[in-house]
This record gives structure tokens, sequence and C-alpha cells, in this order.
């Protein structure tokens, strides 16, 4: 019996051998997962910085052609190729042409305290209105309007390089329609709708009863030109555009790629949320638009969002912090938004 229980025991461990105990390795696929999701990272902020862009609409300057709500996607390779996470163009293909809708590096008076520079800067949007070497100039004209009262339209007229003649965009009123039936800024309510031509493509325009900022050391009266490698740079929503006409032209170098599709859209109201109907209040104004009763108002708007509080206007909101700007989104904003699907997929012009 020892003789086959030796034998047997023998049999068993050469057809089940112990297995070597070894050492856990090194989680390679963890590091390996964890460089590939940097990579990635670095790859989208460099093709955001460098190629395709995406941009909010904070204000409304440029209405009714971009809303406050409006995201956009720029094509930041329309007129040069830049060095990513820098503004510096390491090649210069084309130049902007007059019309095109920029998005640009702001100039330093206009956002004091802020950086000028980096991926998560300022960046203005505008309209390119004069080319270098254009004389322009800016003649304020009282014009009866069929649908206001008489219409202070700052009336733009440009004369190219080597050109005898001045030439305008021809502004035309049109009716409100549903152009602006979805406002989210009381300032451009009560304002005439015009359409504008430009080479090739023709777009709306706001003009008021507010006389237009101009430059101080300009005198658009006589005309004044614009120098070499600058542009003059318009918002459409021409009495509520902090432009050219105020800190000057752009200069070629900051100009960091052209407007191309809007892709999404929100109409949050936060300065509209007290009144009923967005066409009514571009049509009649703050003044004569129908509004909620106080109960619904006061279910409808943040305090600070009301018209006639304390802090009113899109330019005078108050320093909001993060967790302020949470309670206000999550218990108001949310409940009365909109999102405007007709603008989902515009081509901008």
């Amino acid at each position: 019996m020892g003789i086959f229980s030796s034998i047997f025991n023998s049999e068993t461990s050469k057809k089940n051998p112990t297995k070597k105990q070894t050492n856990p390795k090194p989680n390679e696929d963890t590091f390996a997962g964890i460089v590939s999701f940097l990579m990635i990272v670095v790859l989208v902020f460099a093709f955001k910085s460098s190629v395709l862009d995406a941009n909010n609409i904070p204000s409304g300057s440029m209405i009714p052609t971009l809303k406050i709500g409006d995201f956009l996607f720029v094509n930041k390779m329309r007129y040069s190729f830049r060095i990513p996470f820098t503004d510096t163009e390491l090649i210069r293909y084309d130049d902007p042409k007059r019309g095109d809708i920029i998005t640009f590096i702001p100039p330093a008076d206009a956002v004091r305290g802020e950086s000028r520079s980096g991926i998560f800067a300022k960046r203005f949007v505008k309209r390119v209105v004069g080319l270098p070497g254009d004389t322009i100039r800016i003649t304020r004209k009282f014009i009866d309007s069929p649908t206001r009262d008489r219409v202070l339209l700052a009336y733009f007229e440009y004369k190219p390089k080597g050109e005898a003649e001045f030439q305008s965009f021809s502004p035309e009123e049109v009716p409100i329609g549903d152009e602006l039936s979805d406002l989210d800024n009381t300032k451009a309510s009560s304002r005439a709708l015009f359409i504008e031509q430009k080479p090739g493509f023709q777009h709306y325009m706001l003009e008021g009863y507010e006389d237009s900022p101009l430059l101080n050391y300009c005198d658009f009266k006589e005309g004044c030109v614009i120098p070499d490698n600058h542009y003059m740079a318009m918002g459409d929503n021409r009495d509520d555009s902090f432009d050219s006409r105020s800190w000057g032209f752009v200069p070629r170098e900051d100009i960091l790629g052209k407007a191309l599709v809007i892709y999404f859209s929100i109409n949050w109201k936060d300065s509209t949320c007290e009144f009923k109907s967005g066409k009514e209040l571009a049509e009649k104004g703050d003044i004569f638009a129908e509004r909620y009763s106080p109960t619904e108002i006061a279910s409808r708007c943040h305090p600070d969002e009301i018209r006639y509080s304390v802090h009113s206007g899109d330019e005078d909101r108050y320093e909001e912090s993060r967790l302020g700007w949470l309670e206000r989104t999550f218990r108001y904003r949310l409940w009365r938004l909109d999102v405007r699907w007709d603008r989902v997929g515009r081509i901008l012009k």
C-alpha cells in the first residue's frame, strides 16, 4: 500500500502542480488610461484654441443676429493658424471681409482688470464694417418710421481706398415680425428693425433713439481713415454696442476667427421674465408691454432680475457669486427657459 500510495501521490502532484505565488504587477492599465485621458484633454483644448472654438453670447450687442443665450462655433482657421494655447499667429493666409462676424481680443480699455491672453480670456464678437484704408463717416439722421416715433439713425458710409465716392449699406426699415419675439434684453425693445446690405448678403440691424457713441479722436462727420492693418467693428444692435465707435479700430493680429454657425440657443429670460410676450415687448417697449401679476412675477423672477428693482438692466447686473447663480438658476431660470430650436443650425452671415 505504501508503494502504491507514493506512486499515486507522485502522479497527482504531476497533474496538479502547486501554483507559484506571484507578486501583483503595477496597474499599467490605470496609468495608461490616465495618460490617454490627459492626451485627449490636451488635444481637445489645442483643437479649441487653434481650429474650432465654441462661444456663447452673454450680451445684446449683436441682436438680432446673435441673441443672449446663443452658442456658436467659431472657425479659428478662417484667416490664420495660431500656435495652440496662445494667441500667436504662425501663418496668415486671409483677411476679414466687409460684413464678416469676427471674434477678437478686446482692447485693453474694454477689459480693465481682466486678462487679454489665454484660451479662457474674454472675447468680443462684432461685425466688420470698415476695412484698412477706408474713409468712413457717420451722419446722424432723424427718419420718420412707420412703426415708431422718429428714429435717430447713425447713417454709416464708407469710401474704399482709391475710390472717389462714399457708399452705404442702404438700411431699410422692416416690420418687427417674429425676429424679435424672443428677446432676452429689454434695451433692444422699442427699437426699429432694419435690413442692411453687405457684399453678397443682407442682415438685420437695430436702431433706436439714443445717440450712438463716437470715437474721441475721429471726426466722423468729416470722415476719417482706418489705418493699415486695422478694421472697424460694430454690433448689429447699434444703440447698445460697445465697439469701434467707443474704443477704436481692431488690429489685424487681434482678430481670432469668424463666427460660423449657431449650434444651440437658450432664452433664459433673465431680463424679460416679467413680460408675457417677447413680441409685444419688442413692439411696444418695456413701459407698455403687458406684465405678469405680482404673484406670478415673484414665482418667475429673482428679485434682481425685475426691471425696476435696484439692480436692473443687463450691464448693470450685480456681482453674483457662484452659489447665488446656482440658487437663481435652480429656483427660477430652469423653469422658465425656452430653447430656440429655430435658431439651431443657423449659418451666420
